[in-house]
């Protein structure tokens, strides 16, 4: 998605994708929509933000985790204290 500020607003710009699915689930999809007020195409983009976001922070902890164990020499001599973990980098 690209925003552009203009003299009238913002103007988001959205790329278009074809999903082909079952007839099952466009069905469960569409009644889903529709109990919530909303179109298909908002569900998919709101899932797709979901699992973009989810992926992000999974490798951020994994990034954090990585680093906690070089800040200790990936040593288990003793347990961090509670404020070596809970330490704001």
């Amino acid at each position: 998605m690209l925003m552009r500020q203009g003299n009238q607003g913002t103007l988001l710009l959205m790329k278009t994708i074809n999903v082909t699915i079952d007839g099952r689930t466009w069905r469960a999809a569409r009644t889903l929509a529709a109990e919530r007020d909303t179109s298909l195409s908002a569900l998919v983009r709101e899932a797709l933000a979901h699992l973009t976001k989810t992926d992000v922070r999974r490798e951020q902890a994994r990034q954090d985790i990585l680093g906690m164990i070089g800040s200790f020499g990936g040593k288990v001599e003793r347990m961090p204290s509670r404020e070596e973990r809970n330490a704001r980098r």
